[in-house]
């Protein structure tokens, strides 16, 4: 099965990757420029467990291919960028709210968060995939889960566009997509739903042979920086740094990043 899965998702990758990047240099603005030289930090909130994009380790450290991109744009900027500590995503949706972060590492443009944030242009994108266990395949599509359960972690982009298109799907609430596909594996429910990028990854990290990704749902990560909505001169800078972003820069960070998920 997970060579199955395997094919699937390098069928996908080209997908995944083919993000249009500017060609290089970053050109900002004396004032922007001002800006950065004033302040001594940028502040930033993450999902503190979203692996493979990002997790805070135990001593606080930012990992995961959104740091990589992150450790890349601080090099653009020369200015550090600083992980803000939380437990959970909604915690750190607590305080992206409040105005406490700078920045929020990456995340779906809705506009619930458009009320707090503004966004960068995409910067990494997959499409959202449907898993169910192979001995449980009785939906191929969204629209065939009604009166089913759904594994799905409280406060994703997900959850509302659910509620709203498909209000007879029994949503469970789950801590974190690990949690959602062990479930899913036990049988404890039906399916789950997540990027592809990131399902087939904790998918192989964990061994869990019995799941089946059974085809792409209407739905897609398009995963951008959000700036404090008051921030007008950092919202500049951040979506002239995340367009700046070259396919060598993309190559680069993904080969980081699979170097360090090697055991």
């Amino acid at each position: 099965m997970l060579k199955k899965l395997q094919i699937t998702f390098l069928w996908m990758m080209a997908i995944l990757w083919t993000i249009t990047s500017s060609a290089g240099e970053l050109l900002l603005s004396p004032s922007e420029q001002a800006y950065l030289q004033e302040q001594q930090v940028i502040s930033m909130c993450v999902d503190p467990n979203w692996l493979p994009y990002e997790k805070l380790d135990k001593e606080g450290k930012h990992i995961g291919l959104v740091a990589g991109y992150m450790a890349l744009f601080q090099s653009k900027l020369g200015i550090p960028i600083k992980a803000i500590k939380t437990v959970t995503w909604q915690q750190s949706q607590k305080l992206y709210e409040s105005g406490l972060c700078d920045i929020v590492s990456a995340l779906n443009k809705t506009p619930e968060r458009a009320k707090y944030l503004a966004f960068t242009q995409p910067y990494i994108e997959s499409p959202a995939v449907l898993i169910l266990n192979e001995k449980n395949l009785i939906a191929s599509k969204l629209s065939d889960l009604d009166g089913k359960t759904l594994g799905m972690v409280k406060g994703y982009v997900y959850e509302s566009k659910l509620r709203e298109d498909y209000p007879n799907i029994e949503i469970v609430y789950v801590s974190d997509m690990e949690v959602a596909l062990q479930a899913v594996s036990a049988g404890k429910i039906t399916a789950t739903l997540g990027p592809l990028f990131m399902t087939f990854a904790v998918i192989q990290d964990l061994n869990l042979d019995n799941l089946t990704i059974v085809g792409n749902t209407e739905y897609q990560d398009e995963l951008r920086i959000g700036i404090n909505k008051d921030n007008k001169v950092l919202t500049g800078i951040m979506d002239k740094t995340v367009a700046s972003l070259t396919a060598e820069d993309h190559s680069y960070v993904r080969r980081i990043w699979a170097i360090e998920r090697r055991p």
